[in-house]
């Protein structure tokens, strides 16, 4: 998240005013380069979040010192006035946002940027200032260093390279799966999650596009929305279960985990793992944190006031929050102490049932990186298929042979023949064999997950996500 510095002592940091200023709520520059430092030691890359789109409402010097040449009435976002990119005085906003990247990887040392909300970074020029971001970034000497997009426009010409009408972004956050999974497993059906169906049928879908929506009009809204996926390699998308907006902008800030069974929570995040697209892990998601994430500011009085009635004002189109008695309930993002509850505990992860988890993601993981069916990402090596309504599976195959095949009951009981079909018939000569069953009792569940027949036969029992290798 940004570290832009912001007035006051806690924030999202989607407030930032000192664009050049590491926040002093963290520290000081040298601690951030500290810690940038540390994680190259551990072999880990670190991307900054930066916000180019709007300033925060408070403290922001900018426009009173440069004759209001950093905002314009020419655009508009959902913060109010949009930065000018490509109005009269545009020239020095653009090179101050480009040295500002720039800054971020040359003095800090950071591996990339995820570009914050790019679809609210309206520019008419005839090069957009995101095409203009990827060739100041890419141009600097030594390792590739990654720009990625949030952008819900499901825009290709965000990750095409200029020669063929793109900005040459490297990646982009792609919400569709996000939405298709909550709608189906935890019931999500209002706001934007009225346009999803949630249906095995079109998470398979988004899973072999990357996303959902390529041109379609999502729901009974006319306007259409999104382009075609198709030639972009999958680990370009970045998908996820949550994320800080997807779990701060809920009323009380509740977790995927709060809303589902830990069955169910086991079983689609090994979809989320073993898919071949680039997964987001967001903080406390590996253990199931006990923890909300709630929305949380330190704004003055007057201000502070009109953001906690705002924020209350927000749900009242939802049906259970039309009351104006339960949106009072909804925690006051000025309260100290709603920023306390949003830390980690990070001490559960060594008990049950979080200790259970966190070792599945582990394995996961260490089954990605090393195996070389997880390796191959390739779209023609890889394939995604529903099995009914209540089930799909995900098959991963190798150029040197090695295969595995997942598969995910999501409702009811599963059951696969011995003459298996399609993508579920195993390489020639070999059978499949169960490598990581998500009810295992070592992952904290139940230890019943179905049965393997001597035939090949299989029944599985939902919830459940079990790993299949061919051996």
């Amino acid at each position: 998240m940004p570290v832009a510095n912001f007035p006051g002592e806690r924030n999202w940091g989607y407030d930032g005013v000192d664009l050049f200023a590491p926040a002093t709520a963290y520290g000081r520059p040298e601690d951030l380069k500290r810690f940038v430092d540390v994680a190259h030691q551990q072999g880990l890359a670190v991307l900054l979040d930066v916000v180019y789109n709007h300033l925060g409402p408070e403290g922001s010097y900018l426009p009173a010192i440069t004759h209001g040449h950093y905002l314009t009435d020419r655009h508009h976002t959902p913060w109010g006035q949009a930065i000018n990119f490509d109005g009269p005085g545009s020239g020095a906003v653009r090179d101050f946002v480009l040295r500002n990247a720039l800054y971020w990887i040359e003095e800090y040392h950071v591996d990339g940027l995820r570009l914050d909300a790019s679809h609210a970074i309206v520019d008419d020029s005839s090069k957009h200032i995101l095409q203009e971001l990827a060739e100041a970034v890419h141009g600097l000497p030594g390792p590739r260093r990654l720009l990625i997009a949030e952008d819900e426009r499901n825009e290709r010409r965000l990750l095409l390279p200029p020669d063929e009408g793109g900005y040459g972004l490297d990646g982009v956050w792609a919400d569709d799966l996000h939405h298709q999974i909550r709608r189906l497993v935890a019931g999500d059906s209002e706001g934007y999650f009225a346009s999803y169906s949630g249906t095995v049928r079109d998470i398979v879908e988004t899973l072999r596009r990357g996303w959902f929506f390529e041109g379609l009009s999502p729901g009974e809204t006319p306007k259409r929305r999104g382009t075609s996926a198709q030639g972009i390699p999958a680990p370009r998308f970045a998908h996820c279960l949550q994320n800080h907006d997807q779990v701060g902008n809920r009323a009380f800030g509740e977790r995927l985990s709060h809303d589902i069974g830990l069955p169910l929570y086991r079983a689609v995040s090994t979809l989320l793992l073993c898919s071949p697209y680039t997964p987001l892990l967001w903080m406390g998601q590996e253990w199931a944190a006990s923890s909300p994430f709630l929305y949380f500011t330190d704004h003055p009085p007057e201000l502070g006031r009109l953001v906690t009635e705002g924020r209350r004002e927000e749900f009242r189109h939802f049906s259970a929050f039309r009351d104006e008695a339960v949106r009072q309930t909804i925690p006051d993002p000025q309260a100290p102490s709603t920023f306390e509850r949003s830390k980690l505990n990070w001490s559960e992860r060594e008990r049950p049932p979080h200790v259970g988890v966190l070792r599945l993601y582990r394995e996961l993981l260490a089954i990605r990186r090393d195996h070389p069916a997880m390796r191959d990402a390739d779209r023609d090596r890889w394939s995604v298929f529903a099995l009914g309504e209540g089930a799909l599976g995900l098959r991963r195959s190798a150029t040197t042979g090695e295969s595995l095949l997942l598969l995910v009951a999501l409702r009811g009981e599963i059951f696969l023949p011995q003459q298996a079909e399609g993508d579920l018939v195993p390489p020639s000569g070999r059978r499949w064999l169960p490598l990581i069953a998500t009810e295992e009792l070592r992952f904290g569940g139940g230890g019943a997950w179905g049965r393997l027949e001597a035939d090949g036969s299989m029944q599985l029992l939902a919830p459940v996500a079990v790993l299949l290798r061919a051996a």
